[in-house]
This record gives structure tokens, C-alpha cells and sequence, in this order.
């Protein structure tokens, strides 16, 4: 009896909704740069666009620098062979550019300096490319060469000699270190580092105002041949640099420009591709088309052998997902693995598609179609489908196929034979008993899961995010947890059945925060709840609030709420039906409404005044708030750029002017009221004389100013006919005592003269009459 492949692996279906892969997973590589769509996996960066057919790096302006790298990882177990064409054309002669080789593990990208390190090398105070594991240089104007600019060794000679039309070998490096000097050759000159003179060409192919050359029978036409020939037995690789150019027309030629150049640095697992170009003071126009990417060391590697897949089940009216069984493949080369699956209506198409290495490149769920149905690789491993033509007649499909490693070595051919059964009945899923593709669930409630179909069933399974659920067979499931469900059968005739997702959400509650008093502003007034809920979104989630009798209010309705009490808030997210916990506040209603009100007094005495010329600047104001309505917050401004919070604050002006005062107090968001008040400062100083004194009393038994603001003082006394009688200086001495010469003077009237200097450096008199009294 022939061995029947049924629906071998179900898993593949789960896997394909997330599953992404690149379009190429090894070699053979190829990008012509010839289409103006950019594939995924080619990365540009700093000037560098693609434009008429070819990838330009660099226009043929001063100061320009461009880059592209290949971000797929190429393995390096048997060498790396590149081919491209380039383009340097157009300028006076700079700078060059470079091919480079990268580790392929790194995910971080980053060209090294420009002008003479040609994106690769490192430039004073900067780093080189990163992770970098060679760099070929193609050298117009002559710097990769030397040891300027922080790079390593060069060709012989002072550090800043040119050495242009040269190509150099740079070797591995890392921020900035390494970017050795291995090897160069000089392209336009003869010497130990030079060429015979029948192989001499410059790295440009013109000057100003020539153009492209991409003939290879033309002059100035050029293509490089990098490759990397592992060593056995060694450590790192023999490479070679070899040119096809023309000079002579119709007579394109191929030398060895680097020939079997020790490279001694280990490898990394797998190498990434790039290309960076660069001009300074002087330019060119710098390009690149037609890459090719291959394995070096082909005759140490061994095609995958694949074996006839006879008898596989496929049903119609469905995308059928398959796997070539791995016992089946054989896979020689080491650390190799499928890169790709090809179909062909016949082996001798297998023959033709193989004579072009750049058609097996392109892997990425590519469909191919034949009379039966469409074919396409799923872009892992041995995983493909089959979809057939609707209204197939026959009941067997037969092509061929082919396995390509990640080498780009394919097997021979092999036949493939699918036996396509008639449309299945569809399989169903119920949530809860009901024909739903979706379910919002509330905290710790018990879903069902049910299948159903048409078909008679051998064998039941379910996926959650694509994983199978172990020891799940049933054609029921209770869940109680989150996710994408999926559920999988086989019927009796070997198809295979597969549900829609069915999406199922715990959806989590929101943080709820509300103020546990709410202030009401006006005994009338109440205000909307919702505005003292944090980050209420009335969009996603639905709101209650529930007073002491139960009552409830629900979004719009919360708007509704308008005596004192304690009230629940909960919430939930509009496609459940269970409600959150609740969270208790209190409304708060005043029995008067809020306004707001204040007075002052002047801090040291509970007055207003201490002299009928008003308040000083110094002096110390007490704002006394009188508001009503019970504020909770209180907000001043004392019109002089300075605020306060307090209930109550204290101020110093500190200068001569009108302030408006302002007070705002609030109750809550949209509870506030304000009041204002001009306080006027008239002085900066203050100077009160007793109209009289006695000496014979403890109360007032001196004649002496009272001065606030007041630095210096000349105080002078004489007698009615003005005799000088007294004087003093000292603002903090005791005055005239009414004596002359320590005799008492009898009672009269006498008079005062004081000169006085303020503190901010007023110049001040006074003078008046005065009476002593005894």
C-alpha cells in the first residue's frame, strides 16, 4: 500500500498569520538596482538614491555621501563570491567608493567617516563602519590608502601622500579601532604596487560632462569579482579582486587585480553586503547596478537530495497548508537549511530555471500557477500550500518540485502528487452557543467553546495564539483567559478543517480616582461629576454612580446628581456587562455661596495705618481672607509679580505704587470666584515728632522722633528767640531730656529742626514747634 501524506502538520496554519520571513534567506543574491522599487531588505541611507536604472551613491557635487547596505545575513562556511557593475564618471576625480563586508548578526547599522575613509575607515573624532569585516576601497582621488585621518598603515610614504586610481584592502575594525591596511594595488601606474602597462586604467572612466558607460564593448565600461575562498586548513579567507574593463572598443578584458591575498581574521557566523561612495573638494558621480551575491567555494558543496511526495489529501474550496516530510530531504552542507521551494509543470522547466541563478532568489510566498490550482512556498522550511482551481474536474494534481538551501544549491527534481478531495463543509465555532467571531468576557466568567460542522470528524484540536493546547481534543473548550482561539479537525476523507480566529478579551478595568469630597460651588449650582473622575474617557469605558439609596446614574445621567450625600463610582469598559469595584466619595453643598472677599492689616500693630501718611513700602501687610462659600483653594496675586497660596499671607511690597491685589479662591474645577483690592504705598520712610514732652514723666520724659526708613539723622532743638539749646545723631539715643548745660529749662514752647537721609538715600527735613512740659 503507497504511503498517504495527510494534513502532517496543522501547526503550519497557526504559524502563517504572524509569520514573517525575508524574501531571501542566503545566497544566490540578486539585486539589479534597475527598478525604481525599493525591495525591503536594501537600505539606503545619506545621499543615495536609486535613479535611471543603476543605485547612485553620490552626484558629481562637492560634499556629498551615500550608502546602501544588504540587511540579510549571508553565511560564511564556504565563502562569499559578489559581482556589480560601477559607475565613477562625471567630476574632477573624487573620492572613490567601497564595497564592505559586515558581521551579520548586527542589527545596528552605522557607515564609518567619509571623504578619504570612503565610508568605511574611521575619520578623526569619529568611528569606523560598525561591526566592520572588509572593505574594498575603489580609490579616484588617493587618501584610503595612506594613513591620514586616524586610519592604519597604507602604501609606502609620509601620511598624507596620495595615492589615487588605487584599489585597497582594509581589514576588520570596530568603532575606532582596527581598519588595518592588508593589500593594495595602484590601477594607473606600474612599480611593486602597480600594473603591467597593457592592464592600466583609472578607477573613473571620465571627467567633467562624460556620462555612464554600462556597454561592456564601450571604453570606461567596469565590473568587479570579489571573492572569498575559505582556507583549508586556516583560519579566515584567500581573496581575490578581479575587473572586467574596457579601454580599447569591442575589446572588454578581465585581469587579476588582487590575486590569492592572505586575509587571516576569522569570520563571523554569517556577513551582511554594502556599498558607501563619498566626494570632498573635488567629486564624481558614484554607482552601482546589477549585484550578485553567491557562494565562493561551490565545489566543496553538495545539492540537497529531496524524494517523489506521492498521495497527499487536499480538498477543494480551501488553502491547503503542507509540509515536505523531513525524513524525506537530505541536507549535505554544513549549518545549511531550506531556503526555498520552486514548482515546475515539468523537469525540463527545472532544467531552465536553473541556468539562471538569479530567478531562485525570490521566495517570498510567490504563487505558482498550474492547471489545478496555485501553488506557493510559506517561506519556511519544507512548508507550502495548494490551493485548487475552483471547479477542478480531476481528482490528482502532479508537478514537479525543487528544494534550494541557503547556498543556492538545489536538488535534482522530484515528483509531486496531490489527491484533491470535494469541498469540505466549513468548520464553525460557537461562543457561549452563539455564532460569534468575538467575545469581551468579564473578570473570571467561563467561556465555551464549541466546533461544528457537516463533516463527519476523526480528530478535534485548538490553538491559542497559535500554539496548540495540549490535551485539548474535544470538539468543546472552557477557557477562562485571553486571546486568539482557533480551532483545528480533520474530517474522515483526510481534510483538513480550519475555524476563523475567535477573538476572546478579559478586558482590564481602568484605575478609577476621584476626589473623596467634591465642593459644591453656589447652594443651586452643582457641578458635572465627570470632571473630577481622572482620565475619564466616556469613549471606551461607561460610568455609574450609585447614592446611599441606591439609586444609580450612568454616563450622562451622572450630570443629574444634585444633593449632599455619599455616592459609588464605578466603571467598566463598554463591552462588558459586569461593573468594577466601587470607589466611595462625598458632595459636599455650602450653605451660603462661594464669593470671594478679603482686608489687611498692617502685620506688627492689627491696624491699618500707623500715620495719616498711609502705608510704607516696607512695611508688612497681612491679607486676611473673609470669603464664603467654604473655599478650598485660594490663589493671590499682589499685582507686583509675586503669588501666594496661603489662606492668609503675609506681603512686603518693598516700593512706592498702586498694586491691584487679587484673590480667586475655588472649590473644586469649575468652582471659583475672585475679588480685588488697589493697595496703595505713598512712602518709603516714616517721621512722627511728639507735639510735646515732659521730663518729669516716665511716659514721654524725652523729645525724639519716631523714624522707620530712616538711616542717618541731625536732630537740632533751640529756644523760641533761637537759641541753640540741643543736638544729636543718633537714631537710636533718648532725645532731649529739657535740660541745658544739666539744668531744667522751664515749661514753653520750643523749637525742632532734623535733617534725615532714607535708607533707599532721600534726602528729608522737618521743623516744627514743640511744648515742654512740667
Amino acid at each position: 500500500m503507497p504511503k498517504i501524506y495527510l494534513f502532517v502538520l496543522l501547526q503550519v496554519v497557526a504559524l502563517i498569520s504572524p509569520f514573517r520571513v525575508w524574501s531571501q534567506q542566503g545566497f544566490p543574491y540578486c539585486e539589479s538596482f534597475q527598478d525604481e522599487i525599493e525591495r525591503d531588505q536594501t537600505i539606503f541611507g545619506g545621499d543615495a538614491r536609486l535613479r535611471d536604472g543603476v543605485l547612485r551613491l553620490t552626484e558629481a557635487v562637492m560634499e556629498q555621501s551615500g550608502y546602501v547596505y544588504i540587511d540579510i545575513p549571508f553565511s560564511s562556511s564556504f565563502g562569499v563570491k559578489a559581482s556589480f557593475e560601477y559607475f565613477s564618471y562625471g567630476g574632477d576625480g573624487a573620492d572613490g567608493l567601497t564595497v564592505f563586508l559586515f558581521d551579520g548578526a548586527s542589527n545596528f547599522f552605522a557607515p564609518g567617516g567619509f571623504g578619504g575613509s570612503l565610508g568605511y575607515a574611521p575619520r578623526i573624532g569619529g568611528t569606523g563602519l560598525t561591526r566592520a569585516y572588509m572593505g574594498i576601497g575603489f580609490d579616484s582621488f588617493g587618501n584610503f590608502g595612506n594613513n591620514s585621518e586616524g586610519k592604519i598603515g597604507g602604501f609606502p610614504g609620509p601620511a598624507s601622500q596620495l595615492h589615487p586610481n588605487s584599489v585597497v584592502v582594509r581589514g576588520p575594525g570596530h568603532a575606532s579601532d582596527g581598519y588595518r591596511f592588508i593589500a593594495g594595488v595602484k590601477t594607473n601606474e606600474g612599480g611593486v604596487f602597480g600594473l603591467p602597462e597593457d592592464q592600466r586604467f583609472t578607477i573613473s572612466s571620465g571627467g567633467i560632462g562624460t556620462r555612464r558607460v554600462t556597454d561592456p564593448d564601450q571604453p570606461g565600461y567596469r565590473k568587479v569579482i570579489v571573492k572569498l575562498r575559505p582556507k583549508n586548513p586556516g583560519i579566515g579567507f584567500h581573496l581575490d579582486v578581479e575587473l572586467i574593463f574596457t579601454t580599447v572598443r569591442g575589446n572588454p578584458r578581465q585581469i587579476s587585480l588582487l590575486e590569492n591575498v592572505d586575509y587571516p581574521y576569522p569570520a563571523p557566523e554569517t556577513l551582511k553586503i554594502g556599498f558607501a561612495a563619498s566626494t570632498g573638494g573635488q567629486t564624481n558621480i558614484h554607482e552601482i547596478r546589477n549585484l550578485l551575491v553567491e557562494v565562493a567555494d561551490e565545489d566543496n558543496l553538495e545539492n540537497p537530495i529531496a524524494a517523489p511526495l506521492e498521495n497527499m489529501v487536499v480538498c477543494l474550496g480551501q488553502e491547503n497548508f503542507l509540509e515536505v516530510p523531513g525524513d524525506l530531504i537530505s541536507l549535505p552542507n554544513e549549518n545549511s537549511r531550506i531556503s526555498c521551494m520552486n514548482f515546475f509543470e515539468t523537469m525540463e522547466d527545472i532544467s531552465e530555471f536553473n541556468e539562471d541563478p538569479c530567478l531562485h532568489e525570490d521566495c517570498e510566498e510567490k504563487v505558482v500557477s498550474f492547471q489545478g490550482g496555485d501553488f506557493k512556498y510559506l517561506g519556511q522550511e519544507g512548508y507550502f500550500s495548494f490551493t485548487p482551481n475552483e471547479g477542478f474536474n480531476g481528482d490528482q494534481v502532479q508537478i514537479f518540485y525543487t528544494i534550494t538551501d541557503n547556498y543556492g544549491k538545489t536538488s535534482a527534481g522530484d515528483p509531486l502528487i496531490l489527491n484533491v478531495n470535494e469541498v469540505p463543509e466549513p468548520l464553525t465555532v460557537f461562543i457561549n452557543d452563539l455564532p460569534l467571531d468575538s467575545l469581551s468576557a468579564c473578570p473570571g466568567d467561563e467561556v465555551e467553546l464549541s466546533m461544528y460542522s457537516g463533516e463527519e470528524i476523526s480528530s478535534f484540536e485548538w490553538l491559542l495564539d497559535g500554539q496548540f493546547l495540549q490535551g485539548e481534543n474535544a470538539p468543546d473548550l472552557t477557557l477562562t483567559g485571553p486571546g486568539s482561539y482557533q480551532a483545528r479537525a480533520i474530517s474522515q476523507q483526510g481534510c483538513p478543517l480550519v475555524s476563523d480566529p475567535i477573538e476572546i478579551a478579559f478586558p482590564d478595568f481602568p484605575e478609577l480616582e476621584i476626589p473623596g469630597t467634591i465642593f459644591v460651588c453656589q447652594p443651586d449650582l452643582f457641578p458635572d461629576i465627570r470632571t473630577y473622575i481622572s482620565a475619564y474617557d466616556g469613549e471606551l469605558f461607561d460610568y455609574q454612580v450609585e447614592d446611599e439609596l441606591g439609586n444609580a446614574f450612568v454616563n450622562e445621567a451622572i450630570t443629574q446628581i444634585n444633593l449632599e450625600g455619599l455616592y459609588f463610582l464605578r466603571v467598566r469598559p463598554k463591552e462588558i456587562d459586569c461593573w468594577s469595584d466601587p470607589v466611595t466619595f462625598r458632595l459636599s453643598v455650602p450653605d451660603e455661596p462661594l464669593a470671594a472677599s478679603f482686608d489687611y492689616v498692617l502685620n506688627a500693630t492689627g491696624l491699618k495705618d500707623e500715620a495719616p501718611d498711609g502705608i510704607l513700602a516696607d512695611d508688612r501687610i497681612r491679607f486676611l481672607d473673609q470669603s464664603t462659600g467654604t473655599p478650598r483653594n485660594w490663589h493671590w496675586d499682589f499685582g507686583d509679580g509675586n503669588t501666594s497660596n496661603q489662606r492668609s499671607p503675609a506681603h512686603v511690597f518693598g516700593d512706592k505704587g498702586e498694586f491691584l491685589v487679587t484673590l480667586t479662591v475655588q472649590t473644586g474645577p469649575d468652582c471659583e470666584a475672585s475679588y480685588q483690592m488697589v493697595i496703595t504705598i505713598t512712602r518709603t520712610y516714616r517721621v512722627m515728632f511728639p507735639s510735646g514732652f515732659t521730663p518729669t514723666r516716665e511716659e514721654d520724659n524725652f523729645f525724639v522722633p519716631k523714624t522707620k526708613g530712616i538711616a542717618e539723622m541731625d536732630l537740632k532743638v533751640f529756644s523760641a528767640w533761637g537759641e541753640f539749646l540741643f543736638q544729636t545723631t543718633d537714631l537710636n539715643g533718648n532725645g532731649w531730656d529739657g535740660n541745658l548745660n544739666g539744668a531744667p529749662l522751664p515749661p514753653g514752647t520750643y523749637v525742632y529742626r532734623a535733617d534725615f537721609e532714607t535708607t533707599r538715600g532721600e534726602q528729608v527735613t522737618r521743623s516744627g514747634k514743640f511744648l515742654l512740659i512740667r
